[in-house]
């Protein structure tokens, strides 16, 4: 009798810390799902480490956010991921809800699945010259952004195109922002992400949006620890500053670092927390959570206009 062969998959698995980084879950919380909900099952190895398809970790990221927004784990970690879209009502966005689909975002997408980078930021140039600067943010940006996660989430696009896209989105806000910076004369807003925090897209919309409020963005980046944030407050004296959290940072330690920020900064100096990953975060006081694109624009100008 032949031996049975198991047959092999070319479909790339993820381990349990892999997992844990890019959707902001513990191992913990993934092994006590397993025991308590059924789900996730990933293979195991010889060893007996656990192994997670791609399958597996969009359906995780998309309980990650369900989460964010208030709902229990056994109210979403038992539901299938078509279920979780309907939840979800096609995802939420760092600054609030998404806008309706435009003409213009499954020409860019095209160019996204092309790697067609020249064209992409002319194309992405031109909409920002048909519209005012808020307006394209609204009508182009974020229908973008959205487009391209779901994209990223369905399987349709790769790491590569999603890592393209927002290269070459975020040349087209730098170069978009110049010609509203206005020096050392106007109230800065310093914005970073925490150390581990690779996702600075947002960063990039965030100054983008302080810019066209008359503010000044001091961008520090991703991946910046606490004390060098802290340091360039000192030395920058922002009237703000902004933290960019993602789903794959989201949580505990999160709040940690926002509270150490917190208390080494002064308490006249708001402290913004923006992205997916802001209120599973829970700031603690003395911090503002902005999730809603127009509301942050009229804050910003508000406090342009008070400096």
């Amino acid at each position: 009798m032949e031996p049975r062969v198991r047959p092999r998959t070319t479909e790339p698995r993820l381990s349990i810390g892999a997992v844990a980084r890019v959707t902001g879950l513990s191992p913990d919380t993934l092994r006590a799902w397993q025991k308590r909900y059924g789900f996730p099952v990933p293979q195991r190895r010889p060893s007996g480490h656990r192994l997670f398809s791609p399958t597996d970790v969009r359906r995780l990221r998309r309980i990650a956010e369900a989460l964010s927004r208030g709902h229990r784990p056994s109210q979403v970690v038992p539901l299938t991921e078509a279920r979780l879209e309907a939840l979800l009502g096609d995802g939420a966005l760092a600054f609030g809800p998404v806008p309706e689909k435009p003409a213009i975002v499954e020409p860019l997408l095209a160019l996204v699945r092309a790697h067609r980078g020249p064209e992409l930021a002319a194309a992405l140039l031109a909409e920002a010259g048909r519209s005012g600067p808020f307006e394209f943010l609204q009508r182009c940006v974020m229908p973008m952004i959205h487009a391209v996660g779901e994209g990223w989430a369905r399987g349709e696009l790769g790491v590569a195109h999603e890592h393209f896209f927002s290269e070459r989105l975020g040349d087209v806000l730098r170069a978009l922002r110049l010609p509203f910076e206005r020096g050392d004369g106007a109230p800065r807003v310093l914005l970073a992400a925490f150390s581990g925090e690779t996702h600075a897209l947002g960063l990039q919309v965030a100054a983008y949006v302080a810019a066209v409020s008359s503010l000044q963005p001091h961008v520090l980046g991703a991946d910046t620890p606490l004390e060098e944030i802290v340091a360039a407050s000192r030395v920058r004296r922002p009237a703000a500053i902004g933290i960019s959290v993602s789903v794959s940072t989201a949580g505990a330690a999160t709040r940690v670092k926002l509270e150490g920020l917190r208390r080494a900064v002064p308490q006249a100096v708001p402290i913004l927390v923006g992205g997916q990953g802001a209120r599973r975060s829970q700031p603690p006081g003395g911090c503002i959570i902005v999730d809603d694109l127009q509301a942050t624009h009229g804050w910003m100008r508000r406090l342009a206009a008070s400096r």
